[in-house]
């Protein structure tokens, strides 16, 4: 009897109470996370904070260098912001003054830009707009003007357009003969008069050969090959006159790109001409003509 009560306490003994539930084991959970928002938050506050004399100092060395400073803001963080580049045409209302900084920023040439980004651009002299058409037509005169003291105005026509100045020299009785890719004597006179000029200018230069639609017989297979070579033949004159090799080229285009309808006879002498093309001024080139690339300045707090 003993025994049996003695094994009933022990299975007693041996049984185990179930383990109760922790309903609170999400706390960890919510810490962890309100200690990663937390993390988040110090990290944005931290990159938000901009150290402005570091700034002004980095857009006084820019602005040093390439010498074309334009007003934008400088906002407090990259939560505010960060710093703004050239006004949009469609920003709202102007840029409080004490907020200026001078940082460089590419002139305009649409003609759509901001009051800031034109006040920008007017610094940039033959570089934008209507300056670098200014300056085109400019040449024009020099070149007319020296035409016309040799008595050779009737020999060239003139087109001042976005891309350049296309000079065109007529072929026929000016030029060369039909059919020929040899330099009249008149022909000479012309590029007598307008090579020194070309020689002076820090534009690129293209010269164009072109034709009209009447097919080529004799030493040239085709039209393209007599408007290359007088394109050739002209670069090659106006090369032994001074302009540098390294800013002129030369093309042809046979017929492909007429004046006037070949259809009538006027309309094809007028076809047959050569073009000096005095091309426009990158803005690039004019803004660092003066500068040297050794004068970089550089970056403050590096």
């Amino acid at each position: 009897m003993s025994a049996r009560a003695g094994g009933g306490r022990r299975r007693a003994e041996e049984h185990e109470e179930p383990e109760h539930e922790n309903a609170e084991r999400w706390l960890l959970s919510y810490a962890d996370m309100i200690t990663l928002l937390m993390a988040l938050f110090i990290v944005l506050f931290a990159i938000s904070q901009v150290d402005q004399a570091k700034l002004i100092a980095l857009s006084n060395g820019l602005e040093q260098y390439f010498g074309e400073p334009a007003a934008v803001s400088a906002s407090t963080g990259i939560l505010n912001g960060g710093v703004q580049g050239q006004p949009d045409s469609k920003a709202i209302g102007p840029t409080p003054p004490e907020s200026i900084v001078p940082v460089l920023v590419k002139p305009s040439t649409s003609g759509e830009a901001s009051d800031a980004g034109k006040g920008a651009g007017k610094g940039a002299g033959t570089g934008t707009g209507k300056s670098q058409k200014d300056d085109l037509t400019a040449i024009r005169d020099r070149i007319a003007k020296s035409l016309a003291a040799k008595g050779l105005s009737g020999s060239v026509q003139f087109q001042v357009r976005d891309h350049g100045l296309v000079v065109n020299v007529v072929t026929d009785r000016v030029l060369f003969d039909a059919g020929e890719a040899t330099l009249r004597p008149e022909g000479r006179k012309v590029l007598d008069a307008v090579a020194p000029i070309l020689k002076t200018l820090p534009n690129e230069l293209t010269v164009e050969g072109h034709t009209d639609n009447v097919p080529i017989t004799g030493q040239f297979p085709s039209n393209w090959e007599l408007s290359t070579e007088r394109a050739t033949t002209v670069l090659r004159y106006v090369l032994s006159r001074g302009v540098a090799g390294s800013k002129i080229s030369a093309s042809g285009y046979a017929d492909q790109r007429p004046l006037s309808s070949n259809a009538t006879a006027a309309g094809r002498a007028r076809n047959r001409r050569v073009a000096i093309v005095v091309h426009a001024l990158p803005e690039s080139t004019v803004q660092t003509t003066s500068k040297s690339a050794s004068s970089i300045p550089s970056i403050p707090g590096d």
